[in-house]
């Protein structure tokens, strides 16, 4: 298992689909949750109330016959945005702890919800929780090897929704609005529509008032980057979103091969283009005055790093109200 998943956005592909890939086993299936009805029937045979509902989500339709009561969360701000929607409750295990803290507002209930593995889960601690909904940051892991396929845990009764921004695995197309999308859809499966509208409406006013202060205003050029080992990497796809939510400019957006949404950075290049402001995604555990060490001692006759001009931002303010309160932040160290 990796203890570590970096670089990554919510939801966590590249080098730790990699590490993955080559630190996974297969394991049995003794602890699989009860079966399914018969069909595309997800959920309890009994139905409730404005029940079966069917949602559309990364192309397929996932129907439910009441809403799930036993739910997994495999990314962090997944985790905050059901406790958000007063669902915390239903959250009988989360994952891939070790990639983000909770927001301040839902720590005290996040907390309180078991924890399977602070990095990707085993089959075993999947199945043993008995989910009848697993909200998961992508596919990758539903291989078949290092967790059940998709199909197969639906047939188990134990349907996988995943993040809508990141439905290929393909990061480059999320955007910070893609919140909006999940928060629609988890509305009508568990049955608090009127609650997601609201969490929406507040999300569409907090990004209006960001773009009204940044209106007019020339985007300020950033370096938006990361380490990993001692190596640097950049970002693009909703990093670069939220840089032009906040009012300014990723000078590396678009440079990357086409599909990748991070990627290696070499010393040089950095000093060479010399950015008059950084900004630092930390990973999970890592601290601003270890990232400014590091910076200090690897760039230090970079403008930003001279100037102490860097912008530090937790790398899984990416997704759900997290990339909300990213481009807050961004906006409001770059546009005070």
């Amino acid at each position: 298992m990796i203890t570590r998943r970096v670089p990554r956005t919510a939801l966590a592909f590249g080098l730790a689909l990699l590490a993955a890939a080559v630190t996974s086993t297969a394991c049995g299936d003794s602890s699989a949750p009860s079966s399914t009805p018969s069909g595309q029937r997800l959920g309890a045979a009994d139905s409730q109330a404005g029940y079966p509902v069917t949602v559309n989500n990364c192309g397929r339709a996932l129907r439910f016959d009441r809403a799930p009561t036993r739910v997994i969360s495999g990314w962090p701000t997944s985790t905050d945005l059901l406790v958000a929607l007063g669902l915390g409750e239903r959250v009988v295990g989360q994952y891939n702890t070790g990639n983000g803290s909770p927001a301040t507002a839902y720590a005290a209930a996040v907390t309180a919800i078991p924890v399977l593995s602070e990095s990707a889960p085993t089959r075993e601690q999947l199945l043993a929780a008995r989910p009848d909904l697993i909200w998961a940051d992508g596919s990758y892991l539903f291989d078949g090897q290092q967790l059940p396929g998709i199909d197969d845990l639906t047939g188990r009764g134990s349907p996988v929704l995943i993040l809508s921004g990141f439905c290929t695995d393909d990061a480059t197309r999320a955007k910070v609005t893609d919140v909006t999308t999940d928060l629609n859809t988890l509305g009508r499966i568990f049955g608090v529509a009127e609650k997601a509208a609201q969490l929406s409406s507040d999300i569409d006013t907090r990004l209006a008032a960001v773009t009204s202060k940044t209106d007019g205003q020339s985007p300020v050029a950033v370096a938006m980057i990361s380490t990993y080992n001692g190596s640097l990497y950049t970002y693009d796809g909703v990093y670069t979103d939220i840089a032009q939510r906040a009012g300014a400019r990723n000078i590396y957006a678009g440079t990357l091969s086409a599909g990748q949404y991070y990627g290696e950075l070499s010393k040089e290049t950095i000093i060479k283009d010399d950015p008059a402001t950084l900004v630092y995604l930390l990973s999970g555990g890592e601290s601003e005055t270890d990232a400014r060490t590091f910076l200090t001692r690897t760039l230090p006759t970079v403008t930003a790093v001279r100037t102490g001009t860097i912008v530090f931002l937790p790398q899984w303010n990416s997704t759900n109200l997290a990339g909300v309160e990213g481009v807050e932040a961004l906006a409001a160290a770059l546009h005070p």
